[in-house]
């Protein structure tokens, strides 16, 4: 029997919580440094858009610096707005790195993992990946780490790593539901981050080359990602952390990011994704909300 009610699906990403309300980002702007990033998704999960969703995803950076505090705050948010049931989350590289100078004799990498996972667990979520959850029949999620677990200072923060495990992984999980119409992959960093004359073209901030070095996921693994994608018929590759709107095709593959989610732009809105899977999963559509915080 056909489906007729769509299956609502909420994209957010870059929350950049802080342990406090007052506390700025770590990130400078133009202006200075932004605050009041936990006012501004209080008021964004109360948006109809949200609280009518069916699922709710977020693609990393929900915190600023890891801290578990941070963590709940993000956790206490959803719960008083009746949404931590439909939540799907995976981390960025503020959750997990290290945005400092760190010395040798210091804990690293180890330590930085077990904060993040600490925080995923805080509200029930998986904490090994690649993981997969289904929360409908016609959708399947499949959640990657693609944070660089291996950095001991701020040049190395941004940049991206999957690994061959995972993909080994993520390629059986993709097989064994390769029947569910509507295929989602969430990571944090941009599986494909545009030349700085394509990004012209499509109307785009360019990306200079050192920073597109800084922020990328390596070459192979990056295209091993898209490759099994395409042959596994995935809808849709969902990233954050470029805190960029966009909604491309690279090689045949559907390539949507969000903008930093709880950061305010030139009108005083705050933007995120929305996703309609309509009937069987043949068609899902797309816009971009604002909500004025």
């Amino acid at each position: 029997m056909a489906k007729t009610e769509p299956f609502r699906i909420v994209h957010l990403s870059d929350l950049h919580l802080t342990a406090s309300d007052a506390a700025p980002r770590s990130e400078s702007r133009l202006f200075g440094r932004l605050n009041g990033m936990n006012a501004a998704f209080r008021r964004i999960i109360q948006a109809a858009p949200v609280q009518e969703a069916d699922l709710i995803l977020f693609t990393g950076d929900i915190t600023d610096r890891g801290e578990i505090k941070a963590w709940a705050v993000f956790w206490d948010s959803l719960k008083a707005a009746g949404l931590s049931d439909r939540v799907l989350v995976v981390p960025g590289n503020h959750d997990v790195c290290c945005l400092g100078v760190r010395a040798p004799w210091e804990k690293g990498v180890q330590a930085d993992w077990e904060k993040a996972v600490a925080g995923l667990r805080l509200g029930g979520q998986p904490a090994k990946f690649p993981w997969v959850r289904s929360p409908e029949s016609r959708v399947v999620v499949f959640g990657l780490s693609s944070n660089n677990l291996g950095n001991f200072t701020a040049m190395t923060n941004a940049m991206g790593k999957i690994g061959y495990y995972q993909l080994q992984s993520l390629a059986d999980k993709l097989h064994v539901h390769r029947d569910v119409p509507v295929k989602i992959v969430l990571l944090h960093h941009s599986p494909n981050i545009p030349e700085e004359s394509t990004a012209i073209k499509r109307g785009q901030q360019p990306i200079g080359p050192l920073q597109r070095k800084a922020h990328q996921i390596p070459h192979d693994q990056r295209r091993a990602l898209r490759l099994l994608c395409i042959t596994q018929r995935v809808r849709l590759i969902l990233h954050g952390h470029l805190h960029m709107v966009e909604d491309r095709r690279v090689g045949g593959i559907r390539i949507v990011g969000t903008g930093a989610s709880t950061e305010p732009n030139r009108d005083g809105k705050c933007q995120f994704h929305r996703y309609d899977v309509l009937g069987n999963g043949k068609r899902v559509s797309r816009r971009l909300c604002a909500v004025s915080v």
